[in-house]
């Protein structure tokens, strides 16, 4: 397994046209909510708020996986951001050419484990900048990135709802959490993110190598997503300015 020794933090631009439109979300494995007052599934929802995209997450459900379909930010900042954290990522695993110079005949699917901080003061409003949302991504050199072609029902991005904070906390548990209890479980985040991923992965475009076995491909790539996210316990003094409650699992279309 991989272990983080660096962490790189990129201040990124999303230009837009756009004057505080809503923001189409769907969400994907919906069940009622353990903790009406718990606001940690949104905690990737900064990402439309900084482009004008207002998120609009119900506190009475929870889900497995939030979906982003629209509006697009100008000049298809959304594709051009999953480039740019693809191109940073230290370690890529692919299921597909990851190249966006390269025609595969789909789009793919970017997965990786990230955190996000405002663009100054600590304040989110900083960060709903006129025409261009300014966001700071921090990516983990432990932490791999996963590319997987996805068909025409892919949304633009999505995320998995537990956090960084989450994770720990279910670390430090006496009794191990199970799914179905509201705490968080990694066997139990596995199996929603890979249930989500095989509704949308677009199999014939698939690395004809690894076609026939890639269930077992998919799952274990999670796995090292999801694991290198938990090792991150031991690399306290690295994590500078990571919120663990603004840090979890991404899925970028480009």
């Amino acid at each position: 397994m991989l272990q983080t020794t660096n962490v790189k933090s990129l201040q990124v631009g999303i230009k837009h046209k756009l004057m505080g439109v809503d923001a189409d979300l769907r969400f994907v494995g919906i069940c009622p909510s353990f903790n009406s007052q718990a606001c940690e599934k949104g905690w990737f929802s900064p990402y439309l708020f900084a482009s004008a995209r207002t998120p609009m997450i119900p506190r009475a459900n929870d889900f497995s996986i939030c979906q982003f379909f629209g509006p697009f930010s100008a000049s298809a900042g959304d594709y051009a951001l999953a480039h740019k954290l693809l191109s940073e990522s230290m370690h890529t695993l692919a299921l597909c050419d990851p190249n966006p110079q390269t025609d595969i005949g789909t789009n793919r699917m970017l997965i990786l484990f990230t955190g996000i901080s405002p663009y100054r003061a600590n304040m989110w409003s900083t960060s709903r900048r006129p025409g261009c949302g300014t966001i700071i991504f921090h990516l983990l050199d432990g932490c791999p990135a996963l590319v997987v072609p996805v068909t025409n029902r892919a949304p633009i991005c999505a995320w998995s709802p537990w956090t960084l904070a989450q994770m720990r906390a279910a670390q430090y548990a006496l009794n191990p959490p199970t799914p179905g209890t509201g705490a968080y479980s990694a066997e139990w985040q596995h199996e929603q993110v890979c249930e989500w991923l095989d509704g949308v992965v677009s199999v014939p475009h698939i690395t004809p190598t690894v076609r026939d076995k890639y269930v077992d491909v998919l799952g274990r790539s999670v796995s090292l997503v999801i694991n290198g996210a938990l090792a991150l316990e031991k690399c306290q003094p690295l994590l500078g300015r990571l919120d663990p409650e603004r840090a979890g699992i991404v899925m970028f279309r480009y």
